[in-house]
């Protein structure tokens, strides 16, 4: 299949109405639905309403006398958006003209779902205030989104998401629990857009509060715009038809894989399965904001569409910085990554819980995912600075006060303990003062005692002196005594001696008697132990002769058994050769 062939086929059916689109590339393209995909986003994004350029497009004849068409706000695939000033009510409104004339399926379902949206009243919500078919194109009138601008006098008119840039994340936060809090009206009223995304939300100029647009009609693409379309796929899954609806780079995951045809609003999980993709619409939004980006875009690595992607298991790229390069708060990013998880049912249950989380974190208050104390108190900090100034200062002065208690405390106990140490210090002066005087008083009794002392030293010494001639005396005859002892003594010991040598030769003559007795015994003893010895090595050579007996009997009769052996297989390799000889 040729690049010129696709361009040929896609050529004539631009040329059919937008209608039949469908119906051709099937037909075209029977076997390969990305290739229809991409070719009806391409020719989405080419087509060109009828009065592109040109003047207003008529509404009919009461509705041209009723309306006046000025200045075109924007224009898509489908329809275009003009403002108007209604002549009965005096007031500007914004009309979509659908560029489609006539009857269609697809056009019945847009202006049935916008009769219901018109229900939805909600000062988040750009509110649908008439659906008509006329004898000119059909039509849905809407409030004009614009506030009055004071310095120009004049009413300045909103812009989309896209097209603004938030100046904050929490300006993000803001819009989109704005947004949330209009999609949870409309869903009171069992209407789902199923095609949020920045250019379906309006901000008014002055306020820059955030209102949604275009509800029920995203199933249509009657909000399509060149840079990201809207599609409508119809194709076959493995319970059935599907169909695929939406704006690919902000499809959830279970849109881009096509939901049944039989979603009733009315019965419980159904129900459930339209509020998750609109809540995955809110995060995306969110996304976008924050990013720049929208969470899924084409890649051309490996050529994946940004439907492919959405309907992969992929996660966007996670939030770490704004397009302005601002580091996301974990908390906003934690409520974004839950409005955007890939399982519906992780997701919010309704949009209200998503704006209450969001609001939760523009007030400063914990949301539900915020379960750690300590962010908890920094959080009701942030959101009572003077009282919590005021406890910080008190807890600071209660501090001090304690401290100060605790100081006073310690000093008062250190001067109790210096007035103690200071009154045993006295009384041990007072101690030592009454042991001086008593030893000044024993010291002058002993200088008295010192002095008959020396009187009675002094008669001592005379009576030592004659003790003394005395003694000399006496030593002198001791002295001669002792000569005549110490002759005699020495007589003795010679005699001592000589009987001690016989003594010894006597214990020496005895100590070789017992010498010679010991050898003997000795003796006596080696013996027996070598003719114990010889005994055992006896026995033992008798056993090892036993046990060579027994391993040469072993011997000889395994020798008999392997000859008996060899002489089997000799005979049965005779009988073998005789066999093949004569089978030769």
């Amino acid at each position: 299949m040729t690049d010129a062939f696709i361009r040929d086929v896609l050529a004539r059916i631009s040329a059919r109405p937008p209608t039949e689109w469908n119906k051709r590339l099937e037909q075209e393209f029977p076997t390969d639905p990305a290739m229809r995909m991409q070719a009806l986003l391409w020719l989405h994004s080419q087509k060109e309403g009828p009065e592109a350029e040109g003047a207003p497009p008529s509404l009919g004849d009461a509705a041209d006398e009723r309306y006046e068409l000025s200045v075109r706000l924007d224009s898509g695939a489908t329809a275009s958006v003009w403002q108007a000033f209604d002549r009965r009510l005096g007031r500007n409104v914004a009309i979509k003209v659908f560029h489609e004339r006539g009857e269609s399926e697809a056009l019945d379902q847009v202006l049935a779902e916008a009769r219901a949206a018109s229900d939805v009243i909600s000062e988040h919500v750009v509110r649908v205030l008439d659906v008509q078919y006329g004898d000119g194109h059909p039509y849905m009138v809407m409030e004009l989104v614009g506030e009055y601008d004071a310095d120009k006098g004049e009413v300045a008119l909103g812009a989309t998401a896209a097209a603004l840039s938030p100046r904050d994340l929490d300006e993000v936060a803001r819009w989109v629990m704005h947004v949330a809090r209009g999609v949870q009206e409309a869903h009171l009223r069992n209407v789902f857009h199923r095609d949020l995304k920045p250019k379906n939300v309006l901000i008014t100029p002055n306020s820059r509060r955030a209102r949604v647009a275009d509800f029920g009609l995203a199933v249509s693409g009657a909000s399509a715009d060149a840079a990201h379309p809207a599609i409508t796929l119809m194709k076959r899954g493995p319970m059935g038809p599907v169909s695929v609806r939406g704006t690919p780079e902000y499809m959830a995951p279970e849109q881009a894989r096509g939901l049944p045809l039989t979603l009733d609003a009315r019965a419980t999980e159904d129900r459930a399965v339209l509020v998750a993709v609109d809540v995955w619409g809110l995060g995306a939004i969110a996304y976008e904001l924050v990013t720049g980006k929208p969470p899924w875009l084409a890649r051309r690595s490996d050529d994946l569409s940004a439907w492919e992607v959405a309907a992969s298991t992929e996660r966007p790229a996670p939030l770490d910085r704004s397009r302005d390069g601002e580091r996301v708060s974990p908390r906003l990013k934690r409520i974004i990554e839950k409005a955007m998880a890939i399982d519906p049912k992780a997701r919010y249950a309704t949009a209200a819980a998503l704006a209450n989380e969001l609001q939760a974190f523009l007030a400063r208050r914990p949301t539900t995912l915020d379960r750690s104390r300590l962010l908890r108190i920094g959080l009701w900090c942030r959101r009572n600075p003077q009282l919590a100034l005021t406890v910080l200062v008190a807890i600071g002065l209660t501090g001090l006060a304690a401290g100060t208690h605790s100081t006073v405390t310690q000093l008062r106990a250190q001067r109790d303990e210096l007035d103690r140490e200071v009154a045993v210090q006295k009384a041990e002066e007072t101690r030592l003062s009454r042991r001086v005087k008593r030893s000044r008083v024993e010291l002058d009794e002993t200088r008295t005692k010192l002095a008959a002392e020396r009187l009675n030293l002094t008669a001592l010494e005379k009576s030592l002196a004659d003790e003394r001639g005395s003694y000399a005396t006496l030593i002198e005859a001791k002295e001669r005594a002792l000569k005549d002892a110490n002759a005699a003594t020495r007589q003795i010991m010679h005699q001592l001696e000589a009987s001690r040598r016989e003594r010894k030769a006597a214990e020496d003559a005895r100590a070789n008697l017992e010498k010679v007795a010991a050898d003997a015994r000795r003796e006596g003893e080696k013996a027996a132990k070598d003719r114990d010895r010889s005994r055992r090595e006896r026995e033992a050579s008798r056993a090892e002769r036993d046990a060579a007996q027994r391993e040469r009997d072993a011997a000889i009769a395994e020798r008999e058994a392997t000859e008996k052996q060899l002489t089997e297989l000799k005979a049965e390799l005779e009988r073998l050769a005789s066999a093949r000889a004569q089978g030769s």
